[in-house]
């Protein structure tokens, strides 16, 4: 409840009715509930808005990277302006902005798409969440939208309907409501209108309230809606996340640093050259204004944020393939920089689906295993099948196990059947299926005489059954193990039935005990025979004890191995759930989370902890259970100010404040509530945590791809930056012309950092360690890679423009620049092979091939000789034709790069070895 809001689940019910003003058997008059309505408003959380269309397209053009590619763009608009040739049409004059401006309205196009698409998407997962309610209006019961609710009214509520607003419960008949999606409880909560409860109790200890947005799964209720919209517990946690501020990714945090890093080193190398030039006094104004845009341009990969934006949009294609719905570009290398997954237990780690896992007898302790389909379960017993003959204890057991329950069914379209009622029982009911005993079946031909309910007081229910004609009924009974066991006299051993001795009574106690170690919810089955149908009264005294069944929500199949993927990528998962802590750290074990030094803290635990030690001891903290949303978002801070990037996973409104908070947040589109969707930057359209570890990997080689483009942007951008200062201080050379710089910029470079974008993991490299948040966009290793052949290349442009006369590719001014472009053009095309991986040969049978490298390059080159050799087009690109000694000077300069790496590449394994 809100800190403001009456107590309600501490106050009696009539306090509750006599506030608003209603009669339980009557509820509000439609007049009343009108003027409540435009009191109140809709019973609705409200939305974050969505941004228009025209901020969403504008937000793309706000990168560091493409204001300076506009800065860029500007000082060649001004100086086409200044130097006006009216000769020059207005596209050849402003040929060089009006390329730069054609690739950032590109990169715009690609982000804004990718992004409206996402929230379409969203959406669409949205509109299947509206339910309806069923309230009292005039003393009629009926239907309404939920939005429609208001405070005072009241509401009815039986198995399978949603609660559509914070009720306080008037009556309760056996009745249950699954609150995980709030309080993370993977149990169903039995409620008591009449239970006292502490004012300070949390919401997972509130029996006396139902809570909006869970659902009854069994009995009946009928309660008063206390609270609606922004005043629920949901709407609590709604503000919570609105306190919260929205942070850069790694990914952008490491562009901004890099983009200012290249704009500052840009209008250096301009302006260094731009005022040594003038203080000599030889140039023309103009003239040195167009070299330093040369100059410029040479240095500004204008490809990359067209590459980065491609790549990550291609990385969120890939993504939503495998079902994970990525709502902003940087979200899909987020996961791959994260270094702690939060992760929800309840949905996330386990199916949300209770299972049987274990049956005993006095005689023996069965697993449960096989499929979950009719006939397709079985029992093993130390690792050898068990066979249910007829009349033994074990099939005994199961037959009378699927007897005392009030689940129901239906058939699906594929067959299927689909048990509904609550999750225990139908976890009991789906077993017995499994296993061949259908509980209709079981009860065939019988006739019901009575019923005993459970709850909380008796921990037990029965049912009483008679065959027609018969003079004895049969009692059917199940409940917490000490409570039966406390009932039974006598145990079914060996198909006859025995009194029931201490031993016996020991080697039950235990057999329980081992399930709960586990953390199974233990229930025991016993029967009584003989009983009188017209006096029913004792069928849960003098009982016979036929075995234990051991239930638990499994982990899901794939999740195990994502957790081992995990480790071996050195991410930690952490476990945050609001179930016991016995039932998390038993998940955990089971899912191999645990290590030696690990603990478990709970969420009264951390109530008294301070910040400081939160931060200290988070690392060793593998198990966060029966927390609040409130000591959520402390923990995720905790780790945040350890410096790790986090990633917070969940299902329910509980999570939403984490998940806003975290670094990335990734909700489940499959039964996911609309409120964790909207705190979260993806969302697992098939809740597979193994989704999430695609993710990371996915996120990681993303990272390494943008890398790649960009040292072999660069490296080649150093050769073009080198050719132009040679051109200037050798004033009898040609320097390249903006367009031919452009051109190799955009075209051969920019096709082949396409394709390395979607280039396959060097092998081993994406399960290696992540990046640590404080790197730079590039490292070390990076720069020294790049700047060793950016200027070998600027090396060898420079001597192929020096090339005597007498030399193949040496002559006149216009030869050398025809050489000098079409070897810088064609060295990347040869150099994106070296770009693909620091370790391995290219001829390595490890190695993935890149098809779309492959055919990026061919196109390149394709493109390259036509601008070369068309006769129309060496005007254009102020070329000449080339004798055939020229071309394979320059094949050959440009195909040297590979073998140079190559073998530098096989001299550091040789030292490994």
């Amino acid at each position: 409840m809100n800190a403001d809001a009456p107590a309600w689940h501490h106050r009696p019910a009539s306090e509750a009715l006599a506030e608003f003003g209603v009669a339980a058997d009557r509820g509000l008059s439609a007049q009343r509930a009108a003027e409540a309505f435009r009191r109140h408003g809709p019973n609705e959380l409200p939305r974050a808005e969505r941004d228009p269309a025209w901020k969403v397209f504008l937000r793309q053009f706000l990168s560091p990277l493409v204001l300076v590619l506009l800065a860029a763009a500007a000082i060649a608009t001004a100086a086409a302006t200044w130097h006006a040739d009216p000769a020059a049409g207005v596209l050849v004059r402003y040929s060089d902005a009006i390329a730069v401006l054609l690739i950032v309205l590109l990169n715009a196009v690609i982000g804004f798409v990718q992004e409206r698409r996402a929230e379409r998407a969203l959406e669409s997962l949205q509109a299947m969440l509206s339910f309806n309610a069923r309230v009292l209006r005039d003393g009629v019961e009926r239907v309404v939208g939920a939005r429609e609710v208001v405070p005072g009214d009241v509401v009815v509520m039986e198995a399978g309907d949603h609660v559509p607003a914070d009720v306080r419960l008037v009556v309760a008949f056996d009745f249950r409501a699954d609150e995980s999606m709030l309080t993370g409880e993977s149990v169903p909560v039995e409620k008591d209108a009449g239970a006292a409860v502490g004012a300070d109790a949390p919401a997972a200890e509130r029996p006396t309230m139902a809570f909006m947005g869970t659902m009854a799964v069994r009995g009946r209720a009928v309660g008063v809606a206390a609270a609606t919209g922004v005043g629920t517990e949901i709407g609590r946690i709604g503000k919570l996340m609105g306190a919260i501020a929205s942070e850069p990714s790694p990914l952008e945090r490491r562009l901004a640093r890099f983009s200012r890093a290249i704009l500052a080193a840009c209008l250096a190398i301009a302006a260094a050259f731009f005022a040594l030039a003038l203080g000599t006094g030889d140039w023309p104004v103009w003239t040195l204004l167009m070299t330093a845009v040369s100059l410029a341009v040479a240095a500004i990969p204008e490809g990359l944020p067209a590459v980065t934006t491609i790549t990550l949009a291609l990385g969120m294609q890939r993504m939503a393939r495998r079902g994970a719905l990525i709502r902003r570009l940087p979200a899909v290398e987020t996961l791959g920089s994260a270094q702690v997954i939060c992760t929800d237990k309840t949905g996330t780690l386990t199916l949300n689906d209770m299972q049987v896992r274990e049956v005993a007898t006095l005689g023996m302790s069965c697993r449960v295993v096989g499929g979950q389909d009719v006939g397709e379960g079985r029992l093993l017993h130390a690792g050898a099948p068990v066979t249910l003959d007829a009349d033994s204890d074990m099939d005994a057991l199961v037959r009378a196990a699927v007897v005392p329950n009030h689940v129901t069914y239906r058939a699906e379209d594929d067959g299927r059947i689909r048990w509904e009622g609550d999750p225990t029982e139908v976890a009991i009911v789906a077993f017995g299926a499994r296993m061949g005993v259908l509980r209709r079946s079981a009860i065939e031909g019988l006739d019901l005489v009575a019923t005993n309910p459970f709850d909380s007081d008796r921990r037990r229910m029965s049912l009483v059954y008679r065959a027609p004609g018969s003079d004895a009924a049969v009692s059917y009974v199940k409940g917490s193990a000490d409570e039966i066991l406390g009932r039974c006299d006598a145990v079914l051993s060996g198909g006859r039935t025995c009194a029931m001795t201490d031993d016996d009574r020991r080697i039950v106690a235990e057999r329980a005990h081992a399930m709960a170690v586990q953390a199974l919810r233990v229930l025991a089955i016993a029967r009584k025979t003989g009983l009188d149908p017209a006096a029913p009264d004792g069928a849960e005294t003098g009982l016979e004890f036929l075995g234990l069944v051991g239930m638990q929500d499994p982990p899901r199949p794939e999740a195990l191995e994502a957790i081992r993927t995990c480790k071996e990528a050195g991410v930690r998962v952490a476990m945050i759930t609001g179930d016991h802590a016995a039932t998390a750290g038993a998940v955990a074990r089971e899912m191999e989370m645990w290590e030696d030094g690990d603990e478990i803290v709970t969420g009264a635990q951390l109530q008294v902890m301070p910040e400081d030690d939160l931060a200290r001891r988070v690392d060793k903290v593998r198990v966060f259970a029966r927390v609040t949303p409130e000591q959520k978002l402390r923990i995720v801070r905790a780790w945040k100010a350890r410096g790790a990037v986090v990633a917070m996973t969940g299902d329910g409104v509980n999570d939403a404040p984490a998940l806003r908070e975290a670094d990335i947040g990734v909700a489940m589109g499959k039964g996911g509530t609309d409120v964790a969707r909207e705190a979260s930057e993806m969302v697992l359209t098939d809740n597979s945590f193994a989704s999430i570890v695609a993710a990371v990997i996915e996120g990681r080689t993303i990272l390494a791809n943008i890398r790649k483009s960009i040292v072999f942007l660069l490296s080649s951008n150093i050769g073009l930056v080198l050719a132009v200062f040679a051109a200037i201080i050798f004033p009898d050379l040609l320097p390249l012309a903006p367009l031919q710089i452009l051109w190799i910029n955009l075209v051969t470079n920019g096709a082949p950092a396409l394709g390395l974008g979607v280039d396959p993991p060097e092998p081993g490299h994406a399960l290696a360690g992540p990046r640590p948040v404080g790197a730079g966009l590039l490292d070390r290793a990076d720069l020294a890679f790049m700047f060793v052949f950016g200027g070998l290349m600027g090396a060898a442009a420079i001597a192929l423009y020096l090339l005597p006369s007498g030399v193949p590719g040496g002559g006149d001014a216009a030869t050398a620049r025809t050489v000098v472009f079409g070897f810088l053009a064609f060295v990347p095309l040869f150099h994106a092979f070296n770009c693909r991986g620091r370790r391995e040969s290219l001829l390595s049978r490890r190695w993935a091939p890149n098809v779309p490298l492959r055919l990026a390059l061919l196109a390149s080159a394709a493109l390259q000789l036509l601008a070369m050799l068309a006769p129309p087009l060496q005007p254009v690109f102020r070329t000449v034709p080339l004798p055939l000694g020229a071309w394979l000077v320059v094949l050959g300069a440009s195909f040297a790069v590979v073998p140079i790496w190559e073998g530098w590449k096989l001299i550091r394994r040789l030292q490994d070895r």
